[in-house]
């Protein structure tokens, strides 16, 4: 199956499921807590070798509960407030960082589908890497 991305979904699965075994493994063992931040589109350098990033941040811009921009910032406020006192009771946890997209799932009256279906070539490569770019960008945050 071409542009299947049945990789990536179980590597998001895998991340998910060993943020929750290490979380229990090293709080008892050590005290660590330990969560993932799963970031949606961001417009980075690296980002933009995929080709359709522009695209991807159109559509959560559109179609999130939160329509505007992620920014790295976002990421990285999130990161520094997991990593303080603030977030001590917090382990074993994905944190969504994508201005809500997670949470409603795919637009089909999005103008970006329409966009995206008048190439239907194009149309599953891109809701494919849409729907997986956020899990790519998962990092485990690890904090005594």
């Amino acid at each position: 199956m071409s542009r299947y991305g049945g990789g990536m979904s179980s590597a998001k699965a895998a991340l998910e499921s060993d943020t929750r075994v290490l979380a229990f493994e090293a709080g008892r063992k050590h005290g660590i807590r330990v969560n993932t931040i799963s970031a949606g589109p961001l417009g980075s350098r690296a980002a933009k070798a995929i080709g359709f990033i522009d695209d991807m941040i159109n559509y959560s811009c559109s179609n999130a509960p939160l329509q505007q921009e992620l920014k790295s910032d976002n990421v990285g406020n999130t990161a520094a407030f997991l990593a303080s006192p603030l977030a001590s009771a917090i382990t074993g946890t994905v944190i969504y960082v994508d201005s809500g997209l997670h949470a409603m799932g795919l637009a089909v009256d999005s103008p970006c589908i329409a966009k995206a279906a008048s190439a239907p070539s194009e149309m599953s490569h891109f809701l494919l890497h849409l729907a997986h770019f956020s899990q790519a960008m998962c990092a485990l945050c690890f904090e005594k």
